[in-house]
């Protein structure tokens, strides 16, 4: 009889400690914004992440005239409610559409929208789609990604680092060819 006292609170203990929890799915949205024409215009990235947003901004394109690569960073609490719906708005819009054409003088954009479990750094999902917001298809396009940028002016606090997996924020222009020597001088033309 003392046996069985002991055997169902160790069977019970067994069968609850082998269980595992399901692991609940966690999405996330970034948005960066490539360089343009204008090279005092930087680059930034946001992400929506939980119920917080993430910004990064390129430092001092203005006084260089050249890629930095180097971001400030920033982040604000926005709310879960309004990350997820931005998340599914954002799902409904857009899809794996690679090429939505090419512009030359206009910043390049992309969005991911990862899926993880929350154990996991690696995605188990992405959907990644970019664009320019003149060549987008549908207004509802145009109205989310608008509402994604109009987040970032939120009550942005600094911080340290927060990495942007996006090579749009480290892409590097390929240097220009070399002039042309002629050997002779240019003939009028008649």
């Amino acid at each position: 009889m003392k046996h069985n006292k002991l055997l169902l609170p160790l069977l019970f203990f067994i069968l609850f400690s082998c269980t595992q929890k399901p692991q609940e799915m966690q999405e996330n949205l970034i948005i960066t914004v490539g360089s343009g024409m204008d090279p005092s215009e930087p680059r930034y990235g946001i992400e929506l992440k939980g119920d917080t947003l993430f910004y990064c901004e390129e430092i001092n394109p203005q006084e260089t005239f050249k890629d930095t690569f180097l971001y400030k960073y920033y982040y604000c609490i926005v709310g879960k409610e309004k990350v997820n719906d931005i998340l599914n708005r954002s799902k409904a819009v857009f899809d794996n559409k690679l090429d939505y054409g090419y512009i030359d003088d206009a910043n390049f954009y992309q969005i991911d929208i990862n899926t993880y479990f929350d154990d996991k750094d690696k995605p188990i999902d992405t959907l990644t789609t970019t664009f320019y917001l003149e060549h987008l298809e549908e207004d509802e396009q145009l109205k989310v990604v608008n509402d994604i940028l109009a987040l970032k002016d939120c009550d942005l606090k600094p911080m340290k680092y927060h990495l942007f997996n996006s090579g749009i924020l480290q892409y590097r222009l390929p240097p220009p060819p070399p002039p042309v020597k002629m050997n002779a001088t240019p003939k009028e033309i008649k």
